[in-house]
């Protein structure tokens, strides 16, 4: 009931405002958190060099 009647009210400035806002800072930590690489991971080598076996 309280949806319906939500939904029936116009929104105020400030509710639009703070329901963006509060998106957009979903969606940047979501950005974030896809592009970090993960803690505590393996360690890769900084430089790898191929090697030839001599008979």
């Amino acid at each position: 009931m309280d949806s319906e009647i939500a939904n029936l009210l116009p929104k105020q400035p400030h509710e639009r405002w703070f329901d963006l806002c509060f998106r957009l800072i979903i969606m940047l930590l979501a950005v974030f958190w896809l592009l970090m690489p993960p803690a505590g991971g393996e360690t890769r080598p900084t430089e790898v060099r191929a090697t030839t076996a001599t008979r």
